[in-house]
């Protein structure tokens, strides 16, 4: 065994040796081709091979016409000689470690061309170098053309230190169908030289599949990255734009142009100390795609942008993220920005305090999310160009809604529409304008005529609910009227007269068999007006019905909802009034009806929450008539504070329809305060007249889901809402009821993301 043993280290050890004597340092004495003997300072015929170590510094030309591997690769311009490394042909070559090239402080230019249908595979490092202060104009030139490619297994690091002030080509191209594959992270840093750029053209295509960190400090006057004509850019990971460069008009930017692509798949991290950082989707079709966070940290104003211009286009699937107050968005002609995630995301303030100039300037806006969560909007959204809605919802109200400007248009679905109102501000363009709006359960677009005037101001909202002013008085040519819901239309005296369409979604909620009965109604405080129809439809199972242009609705009747002239369209039972009036302790409910035709009937209902509702009493219907009937019933049973009654009317076929809904305070409530609104981590609620100490919080979601319930202890001050996990909730609005001693009370507020 010992004689074995001794037999196998000498062995190992000759080979071992024999490994390092083979292996050879190959230097270049000048210009030639890799495979002549004559190009090397090595004698006997050799030309390097899988153990050696290549240095070249003269221009030398490698045809690949099988594969070749060496161990490690030098480019430098050392030797005071133009030096370059020409790759081209069928084949491959593979360097087992490492490769760089350094570009010293000569008036000499050095190179590294792969072209062709070569390919050139670096298994370790890739380091490129040009060195400090250097004053020379002859640029460093890395390309990859032709359909050639370019794998680093390891990472890829260029530091640009000095240039020439008129140095004016791009140290990295890769373009004609060329591919830049790197594995490791990537850095470009420009902290001395003129312009450092990577530029790709012609359906270049470059993959970072790690980070990517763009750095311009010191006196760098550029580091950019620029896509042309039909390339790409991959990073499957994070991107790091960074700027402290002393001259603050210098740039550190990716930028996407002429059908070009760059998709970063985490975040990007825009950071600046003085100087500029930007993002840029431009000229003809360049699209940039953030999977996740675009994060903008600047010291100041006009320091950190991102520019989407011409029919450029930005896709977002997080959120524009602003660090401190500044960060601005620019957007021109065509330009759009996509917010197209599938988890939650958050429209952003326009402009954040002490800005300056900085703003987010939505003129064309695409809400394309896919996450069951709607948009909800924090502060008005102005939109300068065009707001497309192609997926999920966006939340509105009276503080924060979407603001249409001069000329802008709107386009939705019955699957992407505005809850709440909207907007609009100057002329439509020469168009009517069709708003697509709604509630959480019916989708109800409104058409407004063509508006000229820059002055005008128009806002409309739906309500999926009775009129609240209920079915009280209909003038002649109304036979009965919609209770399913109600539009508002608000207008200034700029806007002169519109012509309104009303559509629906769904024709079985409201029972219309006979479109051409049908009329545009509004309610002018006293009775239902008809304002005729000039011409009707059915859409799928919708319809529409469009106001006579002869009779347009005047300035002053703000709510509308559709109306029939005849019986034959069944828009819910032919209630003429329903009334609750208070008591001492108990609340008398009163109804009258104009019709009866099939009824059965009615279940009076009520609920404390004005959500959650319950059967107290059944009348039968007086039958089968045609002649008005009335009814009067008592509760005696009410809650102290608010009360909410509606009549389910229920038919022989078991069909139903709901009345108005009557609400009734028994009592004075407390006053009762919530802030901040909207909330992000912590909610605090406070009686500001000392009324309750003791009180039951519940809070629903907008889906009438209650979601926390506690009790609670005012003392006379401010008391911090125990909500475990209150971040966990979704964005959005949310309903808090308060019931103490005094009745309950209902407050809106909400989650901001």
């Amino acid at each position: 065994m010992k004689i074995r043993l001794e037999l196998f280290l000498i062995i190992f050890i000759y080979l071992f040796y024999t490994t390092i004597a083979t292996a050879t340092v190959f230097t270049s004495t000048k210009d030639g081709h890799f495979e002549y003997p004559s190009t090397w300072d090595i004698g006997n015929g050799m030309i390097p091979g899988e153990m050696d170590t290549v240095i070249i510094k003269h221009k030398v030309e490698l045809y690949l016409t099988s594969k070749v591997t060496i161990k490690s690769l030098s480019l430098s311009n050392f030797a005071n000689e133009n030096s370059g490394f020409e790759v081209y042909g069928t084949d491959s070559l593979v360097i087992l470690d490492n490769f760089q090239a350094t570009a010293h402080n000569i008036d000499k230019s050095i190179y590294t061309w792969i072209r062709g249908s070569a390919t050139v595979v670096v298994e370790g490092n890739c380091h490129l170098l040009r060195v400090a202060e250097n004053s020379f104009d002859k640029y460093f030139d890395f390309t990859v053309l032709k359909n050639a490619k370019f794998f680093i297994k390891g990472s890829l690091r260029f530091d640009y230190l000095g240039a020439g002030s008129n140095e004016g080509e791009k140290e990295i191209v890769v373009k004609d169908n060329g591919l830049l594959d790197v594995e490791g992270e990537t850095v470009f840093i420009n902290s001395g030289g003129e312009d450092f750029n990577l530029g790709l053209y012609n359906k270049g295509k470059v993959i970072f599949r790690d980070s990517l960190s763009l750095i311009l400090n010191g006196t760098g006057k550029e580091a950019g990255i620029t896509l042309h004509d039909s390339s790409s850019l991959q990073i499957l990971s994070s991107a790091y734009l960074f700027n402290s460069s002393t001259a603050s008009n210098d740039f550190a930017k990716l930028r996407a142009r002429n059908e070009s692509t760059i998709y970063i798949q985490d975040n990007v991290y825009m950071e600046s100390h003085g100087a500029k950082v930007q993002l840029e989707a431009e000229e003809e079709g360049g699209v940039l795609t953030v999977g996740g966070d675009i994060v903008m940290n600047a010291s100041a104003q006009d320091e950190v942008s991102i520019n989407i211009t011409n029919d450029g286009k930005v896709f977002l699937g997080g959120d524009i993220v602003r660090e401190t107050n500044f960060g601005k968005l620019t957007m021109n002609d065509d330009g759009a920005l996509i917010l197209n995630g599938s988890e939650p995301q958050i429209i952003p303030k326009s402009k954040l305090p002490n800005s300056g100039t900085d703003s987010l300037f939505f003129k064309k806006i695409v809400l394309a999310n896919t996450s069951p969560q709607p948009f909800v909007l924090t502060e008005d959204l102005i939109v300068r160009d065009s707001l497309v809605l192609t997926h999920g919802n966006l939340i509105s109200d009276s503080s924060a809604m979407v603001v249409l400007e001069d000329n802008a248009t709107i386009s939705g679905s019955s699957t992407a529409y505005i809850e709440g109102p909207v907007k609009k501000i100057g002329s439509t363009g020469g168009q009517p304008l069709t708003l697509p709006i709604g509630t959480s359960t019916a989708y109800a677009p409104i058409t407004i005529s063509e508006i000229a005037s820059p002055l005008s101001e128009i806002t409309v909202q739906y309500a999926s609910e009775p009129p609240p002013f209920g079915v009280e008085a209909f003038e002649n040519d109304i036979n009965n009227v919609s209770t399913n819901g109600f539009w508002t239309v608000e207008k200034n005296t700029n806007t002169g007269d519109v012509d309104l369409t009303l559509t629906w979604e769904d024709s079985a909620e409201i029972g219309i068999t006979e479109t051409a009965d049908l009329v545009v109604a509004g309610w002018d405080g006293t009775e239902w007006i008809s304002y005729g129809q000039e011409s009707s439809g059915m859409i799928g199972a919708g319809g529409f019905v469009e106001s006579s242009f002869s009779e347009p609705p005047p300035f002053g009747v703000e709510n509308f909802t559709l109306a029939s002239t005849s019986s034959f369209n069944s828009l819910p039972v032919d209630l003429k009034r329903f009334k609750a009036t208070p008591r001492t302790g108990s609340v008398d409910l009163e109804w009258q009806t104009e019709a009866e035709i099939n009824s059965s009937h009615f279940l009076v209902e009520r609920s404390t929450d004005g959500i959650n509702f319950v059967p107290i009493d059944f009348v039968k219907s007086k039958g089968d008539a045609s002649t008005p009937a009335a009814y009067t019933v008592k509760d005696m049973t009410p809650s102290f504070g608010w009360n909410y009654y509606r009549l389910k009317m229920i038919d022989n076929d078991e069909s139903y329809e709901y009345s108005p809904t009557e609400a009734i305070k028994l009592e004075k409530d407390a006053s009762i305060r919530l802030y901040p609104n909207p909330v992000k981590d912590v909610l605090f609620i406070q009686d500001t007249e000392g009324v309750e100490a003791e009180v039951r919080v519940e809070i629903f979601d907008r889906h009438s889901s209650k979601v926390h319930e506690a009790v609670i202890f005012l003392n006379n001050g401010p008391v911090q809402l125990t909500i475990e996990d209150i971040q966990t909730l979704p964005s959005g609005y949310y309903i808090v009821k308060i019931t103490g001693a005094s009745g309950c009370q209902f407050v809106n507020f909400v989650i901001a993301e």
